[in-house]
C-alpha cells in the first residue's frame, strides 16, 4: 500500500477517535524535556505544533517552556476542537488553531522560533515538511521531529504481537532516509538523532482497550474481518507469552530529530 493510499482514509479515522484518543494514547514526557534544554536561554519561543491531535503534548509543551506561543496545526478539525476544550481547561491561553494539510500550510516566512511534530509526521510528506518548516523558521529557528522507525515499531508489543501490524503500516520512514532528506534540504542542518526508551506495563484489558479505540491510525488500514480476527490472535498470543496479564511488560522506542535553521 502506498503512502498516498494509507493516508487517504485518515481524516475519518480522526473524527471518529476524537473524542477518546487523548485517554488512549500513551504521552512522554522526556520529548519535551529534550525541547527544553534545547531552547533553554530563549526568552520567549514563537513556535508551531503540526499534526498536534488533541493537546496532549501542547500542554506539557507549555508546562516545561516559559513564555510560549504556540500555532496548533492539524488536518483534523475534530482534534483541534478536543485540543481548544482541554486547554483552555488546563488555563492554557497563549494558542493559535488552525485546520490545514501540510501541503496547504502557509506560515509566514521567519514567523517563528520553532517548529515540532510529534508522533504525526507519517502523515505527510517529509521534504514538503522541511521545506514549510524552513521557510517559517526565524534564523538559527529549531525544528523538532518527534517519530517512530519501521525498525521500532516492529520491536513494540504491537508489533511483536499483533498481526499484520508491521505488514499495515507502510508509512514510516527510517531513521537513514530521514536524515537523507534533511542532507537534501538547504538552509537545515541535522544537530542530533535522539533515541528514546521506555520501559512500559500495562494490562491485556488496557491494551485491548487501546486497540479496539484504534488508538494508532494503523489500526484503521485493517478492514473490519481482519481486525476481528487480529485481536483474537493478539489476546492468544500475549496469553502464551506472559504469565501476568495484569502486567505485561515491553519497551518502546522513538526518535527525536533536532535541526537548526542555517544560512545559505
Amino acid at each position: 500500500m502506498t503512502q498516498e493510499a494509507a493516508t487517504s482514509g485518515m481524516p475519518e479515522h480522526f473524527a471518529k477517535v476524537a473524542d477518546v484518543y487523548r485517554g488512549v494514547r500513551t504521552t512522554d514526557l522526556e520529548p519535551i524535556l529534550y525541547i527544553r534544554d534545547a531552547l533553554v536561554g530563549w526568552a520567549s519561543v514563537r513556535a508551531a505544533d503540526i499534526g498536534c491531535g488533541t493537546g496532549r503534548y501542547d500542554r506539557l509543551l507549555f508546562e516545561h517552556i516559559p513564555d510560549l506561543d504556540l500555532i496548533c496545526v492539524d488536518a483534523s478539525e475534530h482534534m483541534l476542537e478536543q485540543l481548544s476544550g482541554y486547554l483552555a481547561g488546563e488555563h492554557i491561553q497563549n494558542i493559535v488553531t488552525l485546520v490545514a494539510r501540510v501541503e496547504d500550510l502557509a506560515l509566514d516566512d521567519g514567523s517563528l522560533d520553532a517548529v515540532f511534530t510529534f508522533n504525526a509526521v507519517h502523515h505527510f510528506s517529509f521534504l514538503t515538511f522541511l521545506a514549510k518548516a524552513r521557510h517559517a523558521l526565524s534564523d538559527e529557528g529549531r525544528l523538532f521531529i518527534y517519530t517512530r522507525t519501521p525498525e521500532q515499531n516492529t520491536g513494540s508489543i504491537w508489533g511483536r504481537f499483533f498481526p499484520l501490524f508491521t505488514e499495515k503500516e507502510s508509512r514510516l520512514y527510517t531513521l537513514e532516509r530521514m536524515e537523507a532528506w534533511v542532507a537534501e534540504t538547504s538552509g537545515l542542518r541535522l544537530v542530533e538523532a535522539k533515541a528514546f526508551r521506555y520501559a512500559r506495563k500495562a494490562s491485556l484489558d488496557r491494551l485491548v482497550e487501546q486497540a479496539r479505540s484504534r488508538h494508532y491510525s494503523t489500526f484503521s488500514l485493517y478492514d473490519d474481518q481482519e481486525l476481528e480476527a487480529a485481536y483474537r490472535t493478539f489476546k492468544e498470543r500475549i496469553c502464551r507469552q506472559f504469565d501476568n496479564l495484569d502486567a505485561i511488560s515491553w519497551y518502546d522506542e522513538n526518535t527525536m530529530l533536532h535541526l537548526a535553521k542555517v544560512q545559505v
